[in-house]
């Protein structure tokens, strides 16, 4: 493939560039220094297109395994600026180590916060922060290949295991809350046993399909994939996608809470309606003045959540875990 082809070519380059300008005696901006990975990205991203095109155009199916493969393995910078909390604990997996970090007094009502796809835990901190405030006890993860969890690629209802399987022990759980891609995890994770009384979901596709098809559109893929990855991915894990995350919001009835900004451009708000619709009993809450990062700061979905699950009733002193 050309991307995996040329991107060796392009890290050597970009090294290349900083020795000449250290040997130069050129000042580099702080952004190129601390971000060197950010060299040549603009043309990553047009060989990743050109090869998906390319492979679409020789086999449809071909396009779609590599769109799937691209998936798996986009992960989201990890924050230098956010150390891992003095409670935390990594936990061996198969694959890899999972990072899980807490917040809040021991004895409050627990929530495991489950971040979106490439992300990390920090960008969940903002809703963490307030809910540990708030007297619950919060167990929130870096996902696995995220953050600081290091692994294998991992399909999404592998990820979904993983977090069901070794959250278990710091449970149960008053309500699993997931933002983003996050909602469909946290979905998967109660599917696979994880033992949870509630669900909240933040800006949240509707399904799986959902979000492959947005990722389609977000690297200009072929129009043709948007059926075609839904399949590759049924015949290579035996899942359907469209089934991950449906069947559980349905099931959950007034046990799930759907919550959205009304202008999230990232994940539109019919998504949430699509939620809605598959399951009439389910509580909703629409906020204004956010989108889809901000709703963490925003007070609203904090009360929201109190709303839902009830306020606990002493927060009592944070505590080492």
């Amino acid at each position: 493939m050309l991307y995996e082809l040329a991107s060796p070519l392009l890290h050597l380059m970009a090294h290349s560039r900083r020795l000449i300008d250290a040997a130069q005696g050129k000042r580099r901006s702080i952004a190129a220094v601390e971000r060197p990975q950010a060299q040549f990205r603009s043309a990553k991203a047009r060989l990743r297109r050109l090869d998906v095109h390319l492979a679409t155009a020789v086999m449809p199916m071909a396009g779609a395994w590599l769109a799937l493969h691209r998936f798996e393995r986009t992960t989201g910078p990890t924050p230098n600026a956010v150390p891992l909390a003095s409670a935390g604990a990594l936990v061996p997996m198969g694959k890899g180590t999972l990072a899980l970090h807490f917040a809040g007094p021991l004895e409050g009502p627990r929530v495991l916060v489950v971040h979106g796809w490439s992300a990390s835990s920090a960008m969940v901190l903002p809703l963490v922060q307030a809910l540990s405030e708030a007297g619950f006890r919060v167990v929130y993860p870096d996902l696995p290949g995220e953050g600081r969890s290091v692994s294998a690629p991992m399909s999404f209802h592998e990820k979904g295991r993983m977090i069901a399987l070794h959250c278990a022990q710091h449970g149960p759980f008053d309500s699993v809350i997931g933002h983003s891609a996050g909602g469909l995890i946290a979905a998967i994770a109660l599917e696979a046993g994880l033992n949870a009384n509630k669900l909240v979901t933040v800006c949240a596709p509707k399904s799986l399909t959902s979000l492959l098809q947005a990722y389609l559109v977000q690297t200009d893929a072929p129009r043709r994939l948007h059926d075609g990855i839904s399949k590759i991915y049924s015949l290579v894990y035996r899942q359907s996608p469209c089934h991950m995350g449906p069947q559980t919001f349905a099931r959950l009835q007034a046990n799930l809470l759907v919550v959205h900004a009304k202008h999230d451009w990232q994940v539109l708000v019919d998504e949430a309606h699509a939620i809605l619709s598959s399951n009439p009993a389910a509580g909703a809450l629409f906020l204004d003045n956010c989108n889809h990062r901000s709703i963490l700061h925003h007070a609203g979905l904090l009360q929201g959540i109190v709303a839902f699950l009830g306020k606990p009733s002493d927060p009592g002193q944070e505590q080492p875990c």
